[in-house]
C-alpha cells in the first residue's frame, strides 16, 4: 500500500475510534433525563393549568436567581476576608475568624436565616433608628439626613426588605464555608512561594495579593462552584421569610389551585435542570483548570 493510501486508512481508523470514544463518553444519564423532561413538558404544555403554573414559577425563578447571585457574591467577600483572617499571623484575628466559622457552621442554615430575618435585623434597625432620633433631638441632624433616616426607619420593614434579610442570611451562612475553602487554598500554596516572594522584597500583603491568592483561587474554584450549586438549592429556605421566590410562589399557587403534585413536580424539574446545567459547566471548568495546571507543570 502506498504511503498516501496508508495515511488515509490510518486517519479513517483514528476518526472511527474517536467517534466511538465520544459515544462511549456521552453522559447517557443526562440524555435520558433530558428526554424524559422534554417528553413531560411537551405532554403537559397543552394544559392551561400547567401553562399558568409555569408563568408563576418563572416569576419566582427570577427572584431565586437574583438572590443566589447576590448572596454568593457577598459570601465570597465575607469568606475571603475571614479566610485571610484564619491564616493571619495575629492571634486575635485568627481566633475571631475561627469563632465566626465555628459558630455559623454549628447552626442550621434555616435557623440562621430566621434569626437574622426576624431577630437580628429588626433589633439593629430599631436601635439605630432610636439613636438617630436622639441625635436629631439633640440638634445633630447630619445635614438633614438624620431626621430623614429616622423617619424612614420607623418600622424595620421600611429599611430592610425580607429579600435583603434572606440575602444576608445566605451570605453569612455560606461565608463560613467559603472561608474554609479559601483557607485551604492558601495553605495549599507551597511555602517556597512565600519565601521566594519575600526574598524579592515584597511585603506580606503584596505576597498574598500578587502570588498566593491567584494560585489559591485556582485551587479553590471547584469547591467554590460546588458551593454555588448548593446555595442555589438552599436559596429555597428564604421562603420562610415570605420572599416570593420559586418555592413561595409555588406554595401560594398550590393554595389557590390545590394541584400540589403538578406544581411541585414542576418546581423539582426547574431546580433539577438548573443544578444539572451548572454541574456540567463546573465539570468543564475543572477539566480546563486541570489542563492549565498540567501545562504549567510541564513547562
Amino acid at each position: 500500500m502506498d504511503p498516501p493510501a496508508a495515511a488515509a486508512v490510518t486517519a479513517a481508523v483514528t476518526a472511527r475510534r474517536s467517534a466511538r470514544q465520544r459515544l462511549a463518553d456521552l453522559p447517557w444519564w443526562l440524555v435520558l433525563l433530558l428526554a424524559a423532561a422534554t417528553w413531560w413538558l411537551v405532554t403537559a404544555s397543552g394544559d392551561l393549568g400547567t401553562q399558568a403554573t409555569l408563568r408563576v414559577l418563572m416569576r419566582g425563578l427570577a427572584v431565586t436567581v437574583r438572590v443566589t447571585l447576590v448572596s454568593f457574591a457577598l459570601a465570597l467577600v465575607i469568606g475571603t476576608a475571614v479566610g485571610l483572617g484564619r491564616v493571619s499571623p495575629r492571634r486575635w484575628l485568627r481566633e475571631l475568624a475561627t469563632l465566626y466559622v465555628e459558630v455559623v457552621r454549628g447552626v442550621p442554615l434555616l435557623v440562621l436565616i430566621l434569626w437574622i430575618g426576624y431577630a437580628l435585623v429588626p433589633t439593629v434597625i430599631t436601635f439605630l433608628a432610636a439613636q438617630l432620633r436622639d441625635l436629631a433631638a439633640a440638634g445633630h441632624d447630619f445635614y438633614g439626613w438624620g431626621p430623614r433616616l429616622a423617619a424612614a426607619c420607623r418600622r424595620p420593614a421600611d429599611c430592610a426588605s425580607m429579600e435583603l434579610r434572606g440575602v444576608l442570611g445566605l451570605a453569612i451562612g455560606y461565608g463560613a464555608y467559603v472561608a474554609e475553602i479559601v483557607r485551604a487554598g492558601i495553605e495549599a500554596v507551597a511555602r517556597g512561594q512565600w519565601e521566594a516572594a519575600a526574598s524579592l522584597g515584597l511585603g506580606r500583603a503584596q505576597v498574598l495579593r500578587l502570588v498566593v491568592l491567584p494560585q489559591a483561587l485556582r485551587v479553590a474554584m471547584p469547591p467554590l462552584g460546588n458551593d454555588f450549586v448548593a446555595m442555589l438549592k438552599d436559596s429555597a429556605l428564604i421562603s420562610v421569610l415570605a420572599v416570593p421566590d420559586i418555592v413561595q410562589e409555588a406554595r401560594q399557587h398550590v393554595a389557590k389551585t390545590f394541584k400540589a403534585l403538578e406544581v411541585w413536580n414542576l418546581v423539582a424539574l426547574v431546580y433539577l435542570v438548573l443544578t444539572v446545567l451548572l454541574s456540567l459547566g463546573l465539570r468543564r471548568l475543572e477539566r480546563h483548570l486541570a489542563q492549565g495546571r498540567q501545562g504549567a507543570g510541564d513547562a
